[in-house]
């Protein structure tokens, strides 16, 4: 068959047929009248036979041809004359894609009209990828069972796959099939952001809940040190969040460790801390199973060496389950709005398959974004790529004001009610989801950007505009995706594997067969990202700084030459290399960074450098290692501090601990702390009074303060000639950056120094009184039950209105969860999409 395969592949008039064919099915999809024929029954059966040769072969260009050949002689065709839908589920058995059965019903019902020899080899290849979850059979690719298999070996895993090749299904049912009986297990599900907490548990939830028999608690808010753990329990959360839950609970360790996204072990202080928070699990559990799973990396051996292991098996796959079309949009005419549309074939050859008229102006960059995405996209899912969260914005509101006849459905009501609610009354998100439209950001509130995903999958919006957020993993694929010069950041053209992520949401498993990228006037981007690799080598952050950052590292560590006022980079690497000197691992670090090709001078001087910084630091490791990226010499200078302050005096002494975010005096007191902080943690003046802004949003923030009416105050504060829009998004900005990054670093500091300054001093008894303010400040609540509600599941918006409404206010999660599920939630006034929200997880409790 190997032969054969290869004689096909060299048979010129199939690959001509093969390319005309697929050009038809690309003007069919941009409703223009193909150049070529559009195809015939005999044309068709032809590629369909060869395709079904060329899906037996090894050669992945064979296979990938094969796929996209024969999914659009079936769609162009049709199945009136010939029975195309057997043929094609042919070819997907033969290449093992399953699951795209069910893209079309006529395919998935197709076997029982197949010929008996087919239904057998059918039948034959299926078995050996037939798994049961839940006592029902599932079908997988080769490339999941491989991952099925071997997960259930408990073997040690590194996968790079594409977006769209289903590891994320395997993932989850592997985890249900861990807790399909009695023993107890804890996993931790290490995912880098905020959102993806959110879609990660609640897909978690939603699988569990079919069949609650043994159900583990998912956790995603650290829990405080007095409350015992779970002996069965998922633990998603984002590095930091971890970080926090191995200080509070000493006695916690792993059975399986799972890093989603785990090339962002290259990405500065987040990366080195991922690195850590790993290395602190394997030491507490030394034979934890372990799954590193990524996009797009070359070199998956990365994983084994930074943690010193050689039983890590690599898994990668460039397979994927979809096709995907890469398509160049030149501007014939600006100012006539004529385009061509070129298919871009791989090694960079271009055929036109459409001339369209736009009908608009063309000129400028948002322009191109928003006419060819509307026209273009008409009647499909579509990912509109934003330069940033304004930009973002801008092209929605233009996108919705382009079909501003759309009708407002309950369901598009629904949304715009919950971005109101939830954000500000005046929020552009608002007015663009009436017409079908939203943007997509990092500072969104969780439960908004949800509701806005949700939407997309449902269909209820088909044009979603988006920043580079959606690179973050976030599952989130569709018909077409639309780029135009995209940068991450600003004025950083996007990088290849930025660039291959986000083409990989081109196409949607089981929805449709091929995708589409469209790349507007791509003669005038910066960088080519079709000519370059579609994988990356990553470094890990570690690495890299320890390299690079020699110099700036080395002066950090002896604070000698110029110093650095803040960099979080450097002085992550310097706490994590001090706390191995502590526990006696640095030789052990040091030589995995000669194992990774790094010059022993250059870790021999590290090593030196962090010995005499040994002498001058006092402060327990383990103190030090709450604050990962801030120098142990500005923590142990800011305990200098408060150790003249308290003087000796437990009146003194007591004035120091941070009020609670409910007492009178907490914005005071707050001012207080984080000007400290400033001055010794990040070098600022004493004059400078950003510590103001700083101590207020937090405030608010720790209180439970609603978000609308954080922003309407800013807005006031603003006066008449303020811009909402800008308010409301620097008010979600500074939540993020400011309130659950900046407040909680340095607050973090500055009550892990002040609980060790009260041990030395011997007064030990006022570290009960110093509350945890970065939890509170990670998760938006002070009051208990407000934090268990939260932890249950429930959004900010939805936690904050029946924390209201609940008397007792000091519920831990158990009690909270009854409370959920005894209360008549639809009495609180919750909106539409909020009460949803409630009930799902009153039934999951």
């Amino acid at each position: 068959m190997q032969e054969l395969a290869d004689r096909v592949w060299a048979n010129p008039r199939f690959r001509e047929a093969a390319a005309r064919i697929q050009r038809s099915w690309i003007s069919r999809e941009l409703g223009s009248t193909p150049s070529d024929s559009p195809g015939n029954p005999e044309d068709a059966a032809r590629i369909m036979q060869a395709a079904a040769v060329l899906a037996c072969s090894a050669t992945p260009e064979h296979r990938r041809l094969a796929y996209r050949a024969a999914t659009a002689a079936y769609e162009l065709v049709g199945t009136d004359i010939l029975p195309l839908e057997q043929a094609l589920r042919v070819v997907l058995g033969r290449l093992g894609n399953f699951p795209a059965f069910q893209t079309r019903a006529d395919v998935d019902r197709a076997l029982a009209d197949m010929p008996p020899l087919l239904v057998a080899e059918e039948l034959a290849l299926s078995d050996d990828r037939r798994v049961m979850l839940r006592d029902k059979p599932f079908f997988l690719t080769a490339f999941q069972y491989d991952l099925w298999d071997r997960l259930g070996k408990g073997r040690r895993v590194a996968v790079a796959a594409p977006t769209s090749a289903g590891k994320s299904f395997v993932l989850q049912n592997h985890l249900v099939r861990l807790y399909d009986g009695d023993t107890d297990r804890t996993v931790v599900y290490l995912v880098p952001t905020r959102a993806l907490i959110a879609q990660v548990s609640q897909d978690l939830a939603s699988i569990f809940s079919q069949d609650p028999k043994g159900r583990p608690e998912i956790l995603t808010v650290p829990t405080e040190p007095d409350v015992a753990l779970s002996k069965r329990s998922i633990c998603v959360m984002t590095q930091e969040r971890m970080q926090l839950m191995l200080g509070a609970h000493p006695d916690f360790s792993a059975d399986v460790v799972i890093a989603d996204e785990a090339h962002s072990i290259a990405d500065g202080s987040r990366g080195v801390l991922l690195q850590w928070v790993v290395d602190d699990l394997l030491r507490r559990r030394p034979d934890a199973q372990l799954l590193f799973a990524s996009p797009g990396i070359r070199n998956l051996e990365v994983f084994g060496r930074t943690f010193g292991l050689d039983d890590i098996e690599r898994m990668p796959s460039s397979e994927p389950t979809v096709a995907q079309n890469f398509l160049s949009v030149r501007i014939v005419s600006a100012r006539g709005g004529l385009v061509s549309v070129h298919s871009v074939e791989p090694g960079g050859h271009e055929t036109q398959v459409s001339e369209i008229v736009i009908g608009h102006t063309l000129a400028s960059r948002k322009e191109m974004l928003v006419h060819v995405s509307a026209a273009l996209g008409k009647g499909a899912a579509n990912i509109v790529y934003a330069n940033g969260a304004a930009e973002a914005e801008d092209v929605a509101l233009q996108l919705s004001e382009l079909l501003k006849e759309r009708e407002a459905t309950p369901d598009r009501e629904a949304l715009a009610q919950l971005a109101a609610e939830s954000v500000h009354g005046s929020y552009v998100l608002a007015e663009c989801v009436r017409h079908g439209i939203a943007f997509h950001y990092s500072t969104i509130p969780t439960q908004v950007r949800q509701a806005i995903e949700k939407a997309v999958s449902d269909g209820v919006v088909d044009f979603l505009v988006c920043t580079s957020t959606l690179l973050q993993g976030v599952n989130l694929p569709a018909r077409n995706v639309f780029m135009c010069k995209p940068e991450k950041g600003r004025t950083h053209p996007l990088e290849a594997t930025d660039f291959w992520n986000l083409a990989g949401r081109a196409g949607r498993l089981r929805r449709e067969f091929q995708g589409n990228i469209f790349l507007i006037d791509y003669e005038a981007w910066k960088v080519k990202p079709l000519d370059q690799p579609r994988d990356s080598v990553i470094v890990p952050a570690i690495e890299t700084g320890v390299t690079d950052r020699r110099t700036d590292l080395v002066a950090t560590i002896t604070r000698d030459g110029p110093q650095l006022r803040d960099d979080p980079d450097v002085e992550t690497i310097f706490v994590r290399l001090f706390d191995d000197l502590e526990r006696g691992d640095l030789s052990k670090t040091m030589d995995r960074f000669h194992t990774a090709g790094i010059d022993p001078v250059a870790t021999g001087e590290i090593a030196t450098a962090l010995i005499g910084a040994a002498t001058e630091i006092t402060l327990p490791a383990h103190v030090l290692r709450r604050s990962p990226s801030i120098s142990p010499h500005k923590q142990q200078d800011l305990y200098r501090v408060l150790e003249r302050m308290a003087a000796g005096d437990r009146a003194k002494a007591r004035a120091l601990i941070p009020a609670h975010p409910r007492e009178s005096g907490a914005y005071d007191s707050y001012a207080a702390v984080l000007k400290l902080c400033n001055m010794h943690l990040v070098g600022l003046p004493e004059t400078d009074r950003r510590h103001r802004f700083q101590a207020l949003m937090a405030t608010f923030w720790m209180s439970g303060e609603p978000l609308p009416r954080i922003i309407e105050r800013q807005i006031i504060r603003g006066g008449a000639e303020a811009k909402s829009r800008k308010i409301i998004r620097d008010v979600l900005d500074a939540i993020e950056k400011i309130v659950r990054f900046e407040a909680v670093r340095l607050l973090s500091c500055y009550c892990g120094v002040l609980l060790q300054l009260f041990e030395d001093i011997g007064m030990p008894d006022l570290a009960t009184s110093v509350p945890p303010i970065s939890l509170y400040l990670e998760v938006g609540a002070s009051d208990r039950t407000m934090i268990s509600l939260i932890a249950v599941g429930l959004s900010r918006a939805s936690a904050a209105i029946l924390n209201d409404a609940a008397v007792d206010k000091n519920m831990d999660v158990a009690a909270a969860k009854n409370w959920l599920k005894t209360r008549p939630l639809e009495v609180y006034g919750l909106s539409p999409l909020l009460l949803e929200e409630a009930n799902r997880i009153a039934r999951e409790c």
